[in-house]
């Protein structure tokens, strides 16, 4: 398995994706809008024939980083694709400047709670009736990135 920026052609195969894993999945249409948009980032998780087995899509505003979908095809879930594909976005985030990254999920969704408390997110709020299909809440869960501080001698504007 490997973690890999997602180019055009696998536009498909994450529509396919999310048909598969959500019950109000992005059309194909909507997920090449935000693949043509800069402030997007998406990795997809490919298996050894090369096949999409997973992806991850987030945004970045200034300094502020968001995810917004992760799936991991049912038949390779629990073989550390999600975490594999929330770490290279964290890689990401944390690259491009964001101060944090913050997600939502649902909160019956245990297995991806331990997953993003394992790496260090911690939850901030809840959004009450975020979800439907069933509805559920959201629990809003925020991973913080320590700011470098410059070295050197700092300088002050009068």
């Amino acid at each position: 398995m490997k973690i890999v920026n997602m180019t055009a052609r696998s536009i498909p195969d994450v529509a396919r994706l999310e048909q598969e894993c959500f019950p109000h999945p992005w059309q194909e249409a909507s997920i090449e809008e935000c693949f043509q948009n800069p402030a997007y980032y998406f990795f997809v998780a490919k298996d050894d024939e090369n096949d999409v087995v997973g992806y991850i899509a987030t945004y970045i505003v200034r300094d502020e980083a968001f995810v917004e979908n992760v799936c991991v095809a049912e038949h390779a879930r629990r073989q550390g694709i999600g975490r594999a594909l929330v770490e290279r976005a964290i890689e990401n985030c944390e690259a491009n400047g964001a101060s944090f990254l913050s997600l939502e999920v649902r909160r019956s969704n245990t297995a991806a709670i331990g997953l993003y408390t394992a790496l260090d997110f911690e939850i901030e709020a809840t959004r009450k009736k975020y979800y439907s299909d069933p509805e559920e809440d959201a629990l809003i869960m925020t991973r913080n990135f320590e700011r470098k501080q410059a070295e050197g001698f700092v300088c002050f504007r009068y």
